[in-house]
């Protein structure tokens, strides 16, 4: 349990100092999940390219017929401040993925951040490519219960999303899996 509880701790450090992520692992259409339960505890950080939420964005403007508000001219928009409004409007992890009822898990903390992608071996320019970072802490009453993690509810939000790549570290068993949209399940 010691090594657990270690591995955690590393693990959530690395992702808690990680502000910058070099532009070699920036693919559109591609996401990137680390999971950690230990005991009742589940903490799950989801991260995606910033254009999956400017076309998710786009799609609603296109699906509503806002007239009044041109979604092209953000485009481009350096600090992507609408983007920014609508990311503080995901309250929950469950709008990514699906866990068993059964588990009893209930969502105590979220976060919601943007990550720069750099270029150039670590060069502090603004590429102006940005991830996503949505970082969540749950409880679960049955952590026992949970068998699968469904990542259906990202693929049903964003049309663009190919693949999603799942690590962590659940009880004493390790996870790596890619999904996609034929197969939106991990089991445990």
């Amino acid at each position: 349990m010691r090594i657990i509880v270690t591995l955690v701790i590393i693990f959530l450090a690395g992702l808690a100092h990680a502000e910058k992520r070099h532009a070699g692992a920036h693919v559109h259409g591609l996401n990137h999940v680390q999971i950690v339960l230990d005991g009742t505890t589940l903490e799950v950080n989801y991260e995606f390219p910033i254009a999956q939420l400017q076309e998710h964005d786009e799609h609603k403007h296109d699906e509503h017929k806002h007239d009044e508000h041109k979604h092209d001219e953000h485009k481009g928009d350096g600090n992507h401040a609408h983007l920014t409004e609508e990311l503080k409007e995901i309250a929950s992890i469950f709008e990514f993925v699906r866990l068993p009822d059964s588990a009893e898990c209930v969502q105590k903390k979220i976060n919601q951040s943007l990550r720069d992608v750099v270029i150039d071996e670590g060069a502090s320019k603004d590429s102006g490519h940005k991830d996503v970072v949505i970082e969540a802490s749950l409880t679960c009453g049955h952590p026992d219960k949970i068998t699968t993690f469904d990542f259906g509810p990202a693929f049903e939000r964003f049309d663009d999303l190919e693949k999603i790549e799942v690590e962590g570290v659940v009880g004493d068993h390790s996870l790596s899996d890619s999904l996609t949209r034929q197969r939106v399940k991990t089991p445990i």
